[in-house]
C-alpha cells in the first residue's frame, strides 16, 4: 500500500487512507468519475500483479464524516462503472486509519524479534523461520492486519493483560478464563492471552483479510486448540466471556462498545483502547452508562486504555 508521504502530528489525529485496487480498466473508470474529489496531492499507482494489469488508487481524507460520504460514492461508482471491465467482486476497497499505522511484516521496522512487554517476545514471521522454543514467544505474520505490538494502543492492552495474568510474579491470573478479542486484527491479544494461560480465546474480526491473517497466526503458534478466529462482529461472539479486549478505533467503540456488558460474565472485566486523551471523558461516560466501572486508566503518549469491571456484583451487594 502506498505511503501518504505525510507525517502524523504528535497530537492525536485522524487521517484515513482509502485504497481502491483491481483490474486496471475498471479502476481507471472509477478514477475518472472520482476526480472531482481527489485532490492533486493524492496519487494513483499502477502496477502489474499476478500476470495481469492491476491499478490502485490511494485517497487521503482527514474528515471522518466526509470519509463516509466518499465511501458511499466509491461504492456507487463500483456498481455503476465496472460493467464488462471486471466483476464487482474483483474490486477491493480498503480503509486504513493512519493514526494506527504500523510496520508490516518484512519491513525494516518489523524484521527482528522484540519485547513489547517483559516476558513476551514477538517474532516476525519470515520464510524458513525456525520454530521458537520459548513458550512466551508469539510468531506474527501481519501483512494485512493491525496489531504488531508496536502501536501504543496494543502496548497498553498487553500491559493490562500482563498485569491481570500476574506475569511479573509468574502468576496464573488468566487461568481458566474465557477471553474475547473483539476486532482482533492479527489476533495478537488473543494469542497473548493464550500464552499467559487463559483457557480459551476467541477473536472476531470484520475484515476478511485480517481474519484470514489472524487464523494463520493461530496456526503458526500451534494454538488452534485454544484460540479460535471468526469473521464478523458481535453476532460472531456468541456467549459470555470473563474478559473482553477491544482495541479498536474510537468510532467503533462509540458505535458498538455498549454491547460489551452483554458479552461479559457477572464480575467480568474488559480492556478497551484505540482512543486519545481528548476522547477519554466521552469513552468513560459511554461505558459507565452501560453499567461498567472504570477501574484503571493507562496512557502512552496521547493514547489511552481503560480497564473496566462489570458493575452487577457491586450493585447487588
Amino acid at each position: 500500500m502506498c505511503s501518504s508521504g505525510r507525517r502524523l502530528e504528535e497530537t492525536f489525529s485522524m487521517e484515513f487512507e482509502i485504497t481502491i485496487e483491481g483490474p486496471a480498466r475498471a479502476v481507471y473508470k472509477i478514477h475518472e468519475k472520482l476526480k472531482s474529489f481527489i485532490r492533486s496531492s493524492e496519487r494513483t499507482d499502477y502496477h502489474d500483479a499476478l500476470g495481469g494489469k492491476m491499478a490502485r488508487i490511494v485517497i487521503l481524507e482527514g474528515d471522518e464524516e466526509l470519509l463516509d460520504r466518499r465511501l458511499v460514492t466509491i461504492s456507487s461508482q463500483i456498481a455503476d462503472f465496472c460493467g464488462d471491465a471486471a466483476p464487482k467482486e474483483d474490486i477491493r476497497v480498503r480503509v486504513r486509519n493512519l493514526a494506527y499505522s504500523e510496520p508490516y511484516t518484512g519491513s525494516g521496522e518489523f524484521a527482528e524479534p522484540f519485547e513489547p512487554i517483559p516476558f513476551l517476545t514477538v517474532q516476525p514471521w519470515k520464510p524458513g523461520l525456525a520454530e521458537p522454543d520459548d513458550p512466551q514467544t508469539i510468531v506474527l505474520d501481519c501483512p494485512h492486519a493491525f496489531g504488531t505490538g508496536k502501536h501504543p494502543t496494543t502496548l497498553l492492552c498487553l500491559r493490562f493483560l500482563a498485569q491481570m495474568a500476574g506475569m511479573e510474579t509468574r502468576g496464573g491470573g488468566l487461568q481458566g478464563l474465557r477471553v474475547l478479542d473483539f476486532g482482533c486484527g492479527t489476533g495478537i491479544l488473543a494469542l497473548a492471552a493464550a500464552k499467559m494461560g487463559c483457557a480459551r480465546a476467541l477473536g472476531v474480526e470484520i475484515d476478511p483479510d485480517a481474519a484470514k491473517a489472524a487464523k494463520r497466526n493461530v496456526t503458526l503458534n500451534h494454538l488452534d486448540g485454544i484460540v479460535e478466529i471468526r469473521e464478523g462482529s458481535w453476532e460472531a461472539a456468541r456467549g459470555r466471556f470473563d474478559l473482553v479486549l477491544a482495541n479498536v478505533v474510537a468510532g467503533v467503540l462509540f458505535k458498538v462498545g455498549a454491547e460489551i456488558p452483554a458479552h461479559l460474565n457477572p464480575g467480568g472485566r474488559a480492556v478497551v483502547s484505540g482512543f486519545g486523551e481528548k476522547q477519554d471523558g466521552e469513552i468513560r461516560r459511554l461505558f459507565e452508562d452501560s453499567g461498567l466501572i472504570v477501574y484503571e486508566k493507562a496512557s502512552e503518549g496521547d493514547w489511552c486504555a481503560l480497564l473496566l469491571k462489570d458493575g452487577r456484583l457491586h450493585k447487588n451487594g
